[in-house]
């Protein structure tokens, strides 16, 4: 975000009183504090026809004659994400109804997949807001004639890998290179860094006076922006000498103290060419990355937002509401609650031992293959391992060795391996079939006799003149240890803990979800192919 100054003899000092909504918070978030709020229903079209530089690119014109908008700021020690602003309008004390939404959750979710779109919510202009953060948002009303509104603070999401949810995906590295202010109009150049195609982009200017209120906010799209690419933009933000008599040609006209500029942009996974069959699933999950403008110049929070204050009075803030009545709710969804109930009863069970490890795992994988857990940790193309390090092998009861893995190529269905017995020169030969499945998995069992002799054994593959690593096994001739033989845990018994404490309430969904990011980071739980 770059802030501006311009010289505070063109910001309005004085307002007429030509009608402003009044507006209310009705509900106080522990992390974030909506700092101000203005609501204006009175950007008549009569305004907006005699603007010179009303583009068709304009966010106003395109959206509604009236807005509600508003600067928010992120108290916490976490980092939050997908933050929802839900709103309310209300004319003579008489709830209207709202018929536009611009959060991504709430189009991807399958909040509004029955046609209703009757809830007035919106992203901030910033998806991912660090502690110290601040940012803008803008609620755009299909309605007008409203005279009280209502903004509060709906849902938010912490980090979660499995869900996506990580700086990985939601960054803030969107560049402004380039900014003119030629006359009123912005001129400026947006760019992109990354490798990352930006799907949609959009460049976002606020109007401060030189009380430090916000009292616009104005913006122009800039479509798609290739990876190391960059767009123009051209924003008409002020005209200088115009005689300013209402909110709303001050909202289009007014010439600010100073403004802050910053660019916003999403990935969303298979924008184009989607099948109405993938079409509900690709509305689950719409964003692959988002990424937002850095803050300038001070890179953590805007010129006019003290946080330590903020946090220091966050207990003085009042609620109030356009009815205040009492029995009145305003919504807060189930967001923040990351694993569904079920998966804590079974965690419950494993760490009891009512249920074994496997069937816990397998809960585990069925969350991850139908996208209730995500994670983007990439699979490795081929994988072999064995079921134990030791085996053990008597005249009538031997075990057997299972090899399994998976290998990405459909070019041939065999592994050829060298299997290298104990003290021997030369290796035998070993072929392992791949099955035709999906996800090209394997698995083959070795039955163990006495011809099999005692010592350590290495196990060298290729698949297409590419190498697994290397498996040793001991082959021992004798019983085991145990007559009744105790299958190792692959799971430690930290992870086993914390399954029975969160069952029981103990720890947080999160501390829980940092166990199972271990089980996929070393394979416990193979959550790649799901990607």
């Amino acid at each position: 975000m770059i802030g501006v100054m311009v010289p505070s003899v063109f910001a309005l000092t004085t307002m007429p009183n030509d009608g402003k909504p009044e507006g209310h918070i009705p509900l106080l978030d522990d992390k974030i504090v909506i700092v101000q709020h203005n609501g204006l229903d009175i950007i008549t079209e009569y305004e907006q026809a005699t603007s010179e530089w009303f583009t068709e690119n304009n966010r106003l014109k395109q959206s509604s004659s009236s807005v509600i908008y508003g600067d928010l700021v992120n108290i916490s020690d976490d980092a939050l994400y997908y933050v929802i602003v839900r709103g309310n309008v209300y004319e003579d004390g008489i709830l209207l109804n709202q018929f536009r939404s611009d959060g991504f959750r709430y189009i991807s979710t399958g909040l509004f997949s029955d046609g209703n779109y009757s809830f007035l919510g919106s992203s901030p202009y910033k998806t991912a807001i660090k502690p110290g953060e601040s940012t803008q948002f803008a609620l755009w009303p299909d309605q007008k004639g409203w005279d009280c509104y209502e903004v509060w603070i709906e849902s938010y999401e912490s980090e979660n890998k499995f869900k996506g949810i990580s700086d990985e995906l939601l960054r803030n590295d969107l560049e402004i290179k380039f900014l003119k202010d030629n006359n009123g109009v912005i001129k400026g150049k947006v760019h992109n860094p990354t490798e990352s195609n930006i799907d949609y982009s959009q460049v976002i200017i606020s109007k401060y006076d030189q009380n430090e209120k916000l009292f616009a906010i104005l913006g122009e799209s800039t479509g798609k922006i290739g990876p190391g690419k960059s767009k123009n933009f051209e924003i008409p933000l002020y005209l200088k000498g115009f005689p300013i008599k209402s909110h709303g040609e001050n909202f289009i006209y007014g010439a600010p103290a100073n403004y802050e500029v910053s660019a916003w942009g999403f990935t969303s996974w298979g924008q184009s060419n989607v099948s109405s069959e993938n079409h509900a699933e690709l509305r689950k999950n719409p964003v692959q990355s988002m990424s937002a403008s850095k803050f300038f110049p001070n890179k953590d929070t805007t010129f006019n937002i003290n946080v330590e204050k903020i946090i220091k009075n966050k207990d003085n803030r009042e609620v109030s509401s356009c009815l205040e009545d009492p029995n009145q709710v305003f919504p807060t969804t189930g967001y923040r609650t990351i694993l569904p109930e079920w998966i804590k009863n079974n965690a419950g069970w494993w760490a009891d031992d009512a249920i074994e490890e496997k069937e816990f795992l397998s809960a585990l994988d069925y969350l991850l293959s139908n996208e209730i857990l995500k994670i983007n940790l990439p699979r490795e193309k081929s994988h072999m391992e064995l079921d134990s390090k030791t085996y053990y092998v008597t005249s009538y009861n031997s075990d057997e060795i299972k090899i399994s893995g998976w290998f990405e190529d459909v070019n041939s269905n065999r592994i050829t391996c060298d299997l290298w017995k104990p003290d021997e020169v030369y290796a035998v030969d070993l072929t392992i079939t791949i099955g035709h499945t999906d996800d090209y998995n394997f698995e083959q069992n070795i039955p163990l006799n006495l011809e099999w002799e005692e010592g350590t054994y290495d196990l060298e593959c290729t698949h297409s003149l590419k190498y697994f690593a290397t498996l040793s096994f001991d082959i021992i001739h004798g019983e085991s240890p145990q007559v009744d033989k105790i299958i190792k845990s692959k799971v430690p018994s930290w992870i086993k803990n914390n399954a029975g404490w969160w069952a029981d309430g103990t720890i947080d969904d999160s501390t829980f979800l940092s166990g199972l990011e271990y089980l996929v980071q070393n394979r416990i739980i193979d959550a790649g192919r799901y990607n």
